[in-house]
């Protein structure tokens, strides 16, 4: 009887680990995903015999995960949606919640430079013309290619001009 009790447990759960498709995520594990409510999602699809939740930012609690609202943020446009005016919608939701944050980290301002090999993306998101996909852009690149050796190597990264490395310049550091 508790054998059967344990195989059927074990089979709920394998169904619910089946029956969701996962979402894109920085650093958390699609166990953590999984567990988490609809409403930490920007927009949940359905087709049949599956549920698409789309842009995780909330945690378990329902407070903003900001490093993963900015990750979110940057690589929408990577999810793959079934109907495609979700993203748009899942833009807006994330870019309402990425506003609030924002504006209270340009009233705060930097306090010190940026080390560009440390940082997190909530920090580069505080640099003059880096937001969310930049920022994403940057912390892929030096998982790619190693840490930065001279502030000049970020515009190794693409979409890093001259304009947006005289924005950032004085305000980013390496060691």
């Amino acid at each position: 009887m508790k054998r059967n009790y344990c195989l059927l447990l074990f089979s709920f759960f394998v169904l619910f680990m089946l029956s969701e498709s996962s979402a894109i995520c920085q650093g958390w594990t699609d166990i953590r995903i999984r567990l988490l409510p609809d409403s930490s999602f920007a927009v949940i699809e359905a087709k049949p015999g599956e549920k698409i939740r789309h842009c995780p930012h909330h945690d378990l609690n329902g407070k903003i995960d900001e490093e993963q609202l900015i990750y979110v943020l940057g690589t929408l446009d990577r999810e793959t949606w079934l109907d495609p005016a979700n993203e748009q919608v899942a833009g807006k939701h994330l870019k309402n919640h990425y506003d609030k944050f924002i504006a209270k980290v340009m009233k705060k301002g930097l306090q010190d430079p940026v080390n560009i090999n440390r940082a997190k993306l909530t920090q580069l998101v505080a640099l003059p013309q880096i937001g969310p996909v930049l920022a994403v852009k940057i912390v892929e690149y030096k998982e790619t290619h190693g840490l930065f050796q001279t502030i000049e190597d970020i515009k190794k990264v693409k979409g890093i001009g001259v304009g947006v490395f005289n924005a950032i310049k004085h305000y980013i550091i390496v060691n």
